[in-house]
């Protein structure tokens, strides 16, 4: 069990730690919530409410997820282009049954989230610009971050990667953070 959140914090980590803001191509990260409790709902801000169609759909997916309908979230929502080197599905019907499966052992059962709590994070890779849509899920052990992935091409109807992992503690401004994961 361990292993397993370790290995999805790692990917997260791997996946973040090469990309960098753009200031003149996007907005800052936005989200809801305070600086003590982002677990908030609220209606998306005015430089939110263009990315609502990320937050529609991350909200999508975990409606299906919550009920185990992986066929549902491999044919309607990941991009059908997503594949390996290979050319290999990257996120099978079989890998979101399997992700769901250490996600519930790592986590315990998903109780819920709250629609309109959001997070949205723009981000580059080389030349290459994304968009993280984060929402906060409670689960029996907890709560977890379920980071949703997008071109930032404007229209995001597909995901292109759903990763999950611990959700962090919030942190005062200037507050060192000293968790381990």
């Amino acid at each position: 069990m361990k292993r397993t959140v370790i290995m999805t914090v790692l990917s997260a980590t791997l996946l973040l730690s090469g990309c960098d803001e753009n200031e003149g191509t996007f907005q800052q990260s936005t989200r809801s919530g305070t600086v003590s409790n982002d677990f908030v709902e609220e209606p998306l801000t005015k430089n939110a409410k263009k990315y609502e169609q990320a937050l529609l759909l991350s909200n999508r997916f975990l409606d299906l997820w919550a009920e185990k309908k992986f066929q549902e979230i491999h044919d309607q929502l990941i991009d059908p282009e997503l594949l390996d080197d290979d050319k290999q599905e990257i996120l099978s019907v079989e890998k979101l049954a399997d992700i769901h499966k250490n996600v519930e052992e790592a986590f315990g059962p998903m109780v819920g989230y709250k629609k309109m709590q959001w997070a949205f994070e723009p981000k580059r890779k080389k030349k290459q610009y994304f968009l993280f849509s984060i929402k906060i899920v409670q689960h029996e052990k907890g709560q977890a971050n379920y980071l949703f992935q997008f071109l930032l091409d404007g229209g995001f109807k597909k995901l292109i990667g759903v990763y999950v992992r611990p959700k962090p503690t919030l942190r005062a401004p200037g507050q060192i953070h000293t968790e381990r994961f």
